[in-house]
């Protein structure tokens, strides 16, 4: 080997060892930036023969399919995080089962009421107290249908804003494919591109799942688990919502998660607030309107003082009940005036009934029976509410409070397992991309030890020469 070659191998060692002191610089300034994958040199040969020089490349060390895996655990997480956000304040005012603020309660303490009436028909303190009653059980009903009213329009809003995020996110991704395309991947300028694109899909992928392709041009292909192209090379799909049914579309190509055999997304905070919006909400809403309708109904039924057509004890804002208007019939239940003192009505016809014109027998309990009887028999229920075709309406109030609190246990459950994978994939993921200082520490050491090295090549080479030009 010439002096020329080995001097060209030490000076190449020489770079090579300062590339790679760079890149552990900068591993460890970025230790705690996010979505930085720790870059390593990796020496190649260039040139032939004798004296090949080496040259470095950067490699950024990222694993693709647990990268993958991560924002789809991200996705799950968020979807069931929603419940929570948009149902917590709802619950709370619905109460569980045995809180005396849930409508369960509420209507089992009315019913405590007609028995203690049955028993003291004419006892004007009993009369009041279940007045009471019977105003306590509209007003749960009422702040129920309120509460889940403001759910809905959170859900709407966080919805729409989701969505601008998501087409953010979309178009940086795409604008970061013009940037990438043709770029030199073993270049500090690509991999610091390639970091932003990290950090623009760790983001996406909390709003929605989906699937990626690498292409040979450098450039990332993003498309739904349906199909649905939402980024390729510099274009970018727009999506757009519609935030009273949850549907959502891809420049107009329907992506709406849940739907059979459509082309969309399964997870994500987008899939959540979509199925809040499409099915949980309107559902817990039917449910509140069809215990409102059974207490309208058989409130009706069961008063032998008012014709047909005429309110009873519980009205539709003082109406009777009108099947073509059962929307939101919780909200507008009411106690009818005809029993309230301060609207001109009388605590006497609790006894004898909403139509009575006279008060009756002091005594008299057969409207009160009638009405106590309500509460054993057995009503047919919308099935569309999911919580049967037929059932008392004591135990439907009970089951429409536990069912909805048990939306939220199940998602509280499906939110805990997807935090659990989420760990554990990030882990991994932090062993692949991240950065140990004590490991590039070490490094350090080692770039030390090579550069003496080469040093002492060149070192030697220099004597030699200078040996050589002394000798002639």
């Amino acid at each position: 080997m010439s002096i020329s070659s080995a001097y060209n191998i030490a000076r190449s060692g020489l770079q090579s060892t300062e590339g790679r002191a760079n890149l552990v610089a900068g591993n460890i300034a970025n230790a705690q930036t996010a979505g930085y994958a720790r870059r390593e040199g990796v020496q190649v040969s260039s040139g032939g023969g004798q004296g090949t020089a080496v040259e470095l490349r950067m490699v950024r060390q990222i694993d693709e399919r647990l990268a993958g895996m991560t924002r789809g655990a991200g996705a799950e997480l968020g979807s069931a995080n929603v419940t929570g956000e948009i149902l917590g304040g709802y619950l709370l005012t619905l109460g569980q089962p045995g809180d005396e603020v849930s409508p369960a309660a509420r209507m089992a303490e009315f019913q405590v009421g007609l028995d203690l009436l049955a028993n003291n028909p004419s006892d004007a303190s009993v009369q009041n107290d279940l007045l009471q009653r019977a105003n306590s059980l509209v007003n749960s009903l009422n702040s129920a249908a309120s509460a889940l009213d403001r759910s809905r329009a959170q859900a709407a809003d966080s919805f729409e804003t989701s969505v601008a995020q998501v087409n953010d996110a979309l178009s940086g991704i795409a604008a970061l494919n013009q940037q990438l395309r043709g770029a030199n991947s073993g270049t500090s300028g690509a991999g610091g591109l390639m970091d932003e694109m990290t950090r623009r899909l760790d983001a996406l992928g909390e709003q929605m799942d989906f699937q990626t392709r690498w292409e040979v041009d450098g450039t990332l292909t993003l498309h739904t688990a349906g199909g649905t192209e939402l980024v390729n090379g510099n274009d970018a799909a727009k999506l757009t919502a519609n935030g009273q049914t949850g549907a959502l579309y891809a420049d107009g190509i329907n992506i709406t998660p849940g739907q059979t055999g459509g082309r969309g997304f399964s997870s994500g905070r987008l899939a959540g607030l979509s199925d809040m919006l499409s099915s949980v909400i309107p559902q817990m809403n039917l449910q509140l309107d069809e215990l409102a309708r059974g207490l309208v109904q058989s409130f009706e039924a069961a008063d032998t003082s008012i014709a047909v057509g005429d309110p009873g004890l519980f009205t539709d804002s003082g109406a009777a009940f009108d099947p073509a208007n059962i929307d939101g019939l919780a909200g507008r239940l009411a106690v009818n005036d005809s029993v309230q003192p301060e609207k001109g009505g009388a605590l006497w016809r609790l006894r004898d009934g909403v139509g009575a014109v006279t008060a009756g027998d002091p005594g008299a309990t057969d409207q009160i029976n009638a009405l106590i009887g309500i509460f054993d028999d057995v009503q047919a229920m919308d099935s569309a509410a999911g919580l049967g075709t037929s059932m008392r309406l004591g135990d439907y109030a009970a089951e429409l409070v536990g069912h909805q609190h048990n939306i939220r246990v199940s998602a509280d459950a499906r939110a805990e397992t997807a935090s659990i994978r989420l760990v554990s994939y990030e882990d991994g993921r932090s062993n692949v991309e991240g950065v140990n200082i004590d490991t590039e520490l070490q490094k350090l050491l080692e770039i030390e030890q090579a550069y003496g090295a080469n040093s002492q090549v060149l070192s030697s080479l220099s004597d030699m020469i200078d040996t050589l030009l002394n000798s002639v």
